[in-house]
């Protein structure tokens, strides 16, 4: 009994990101408490142990770097918070967890609730209450990545279970997360997510290739098409908006959702002269404003006010440079190299790798605390195996 409690309290950033993440506004921030309480849980279990495993996980000493160089930005010219926060708390997160309490079965379950309660609640805010994705309590973007996330993970569990029932459970998850996607209207990720779902398939066939596998792709498809079909009018209305800004576009009006990104990344390129290397950090602000009143940009790009240039590659060689650029692309790149080719984790690797990266094109997952948590747990943390029992 008592090792159960010692585990539940060591698991709670796991349990955090599939349930209190996902409700509350701030999620991301009572995240570090319960990192905090993991941390004491896993000292008082295991001792120094953990942390001496943990110095052979590559992905630490990554996560360090780019830990340091953003306090140095903070300290030097801004850095956001909210990042330096989960930075700095992922990273004593990866360097004290003890690998081996985290389990498949485990995994399967915490990506089961985080895809149910994600849905149910872009479910709850856009249907039950009518809210617009605009004024939901938390961030529509970041939070339909955080639905694709357990999505996939759910598909990859499903495919790599061998307990039927198990693997029924998340073939079940995997389409209530997939019925979550479509309402949350996010075409980033829906991008995103469908890149991930053919990378997964094309590795998943060439390492376990069976003639039957074709029936399992096949009913994937099928499942697919049964939940667009369901959702069929949110679909249509998105595909139709999209068309329309498309249309505005090409008369010139660059003041819808696309047309302002394209304005912004034009914008980027002339901020990035001044400060190549470190960036501009919070000076950026000064700068946009300064561009505005030399005629440079317009009033509706100035009226947006933009906190960041919905493209993570832009957004962090404006703000950190070449340096924060390059450590940035190491942090998401590394994990594909490093990962375990003969473990279930190297399928949650690809496919969250994937899924950011593209999400990356159009937004900033890694400026929000709770996408970046994701990634630094299901990714920098779950790949290491660090002895047979972690499998």
């Amino acid at each position: 009994m008592k090792d159960k409690i010692c585990s539940f309290f060591i698991l709670l950033p796991f349990i955090w990101l599939s349930t209190g993440m996902l409700i509350l506004k701030n999620g991301d921030k009572t995240m570090v408490a319960m990192v905090v309480i993991s941390i004491i849980a896993t000292l008082c279990s295991y001792g120094t142990s953990s942390i001496k495993q943990n110095f052979s996980n590559k992905m630490l000493w990554i996560v360090s770097l780019i830990t340091i160089y953003g306090l140095f930005s903070y300290a030097y010219h801004g850095f956001s918070s909210t990042e330096i926060r989960a930075l700095i708390s992922s990273l004593l997160l990866i360097a004290i967890f003890p690998r081996q309490v985290i389990t498949r079965k485990i995994i399967a379950y915490f990506a089961l609730v985080g895809a149910i309660i994600s849905t149910v609640m872009i479910w709850y805010w856009s249907q039950y209450l009518g809210i617009d994705r605009g004024y939901w309590p938390i961030n529509a973007i970041p939070f339909s990545t955080l639905t694709a996330s357990f999505t996939l993970i759910c598909l990859i569990m499903a495919t790599t279970e061998t307990n039927k029932s198990l693997k029924a459970i998340m073939l079940i998850g995997f389409i209530v997360g997939c019925g979550g996607l479509i309402l949350g209207e996010t075409r980033g990720v829906w991008l995103g997510f469908l890149c991930s779902l053919i990378i997964f398939t094309i590795f998943w066939m060439k390492d376990n290739y069976q003639p039957r596998y074709w029936l399992y792709i096949l009913s994937v498809i099928l499942i697919m098409g049964a939940t667009i079909f369901v959702f069929k009018t949110e679909l249509e209305q998105r595909i139709v908006q999209t068309q329309n800004e498309y249309a505005a576009i090409e008369s010139g009006n660059l003041c819808t959702s696309i047309g302002l990104r394209l304005q912004l990344w034009k914008a980027s390129t002339i901020l990035i002269e001044d400060h190549p290397v470190i960036g501009l950090g919070d000076n950026h602000i000064k700068k946009f404003n300064e561009l505005y009143k030399d005629g440079r940009i317009s009033q509706c790009l100035y009226n947006l006010k933009p906190a960041h240039y919905h493209n993570q590659y832009i957004d962090k060689l404006v703000k950190n440079g070449v340096i924060g650029l390059a450590l940035f692309l190491l942090l998401l790149l590394a994990p594909l190299w490093l990962c375990h080719k003969d473990h279930y984790t190297k399928y949650i690797t690809i496919s969250l790798c994937t899924l950011l990266a593209i999400a990356s094109l159009t937004d900033v997952p890694f400026n929000h605390g709770q996408t970046l948590f994701i990634f630094m747990v299901y990714v920098c943390l779950l790949h290491f195996k660090p002895s047979k029992q972690s499998i």
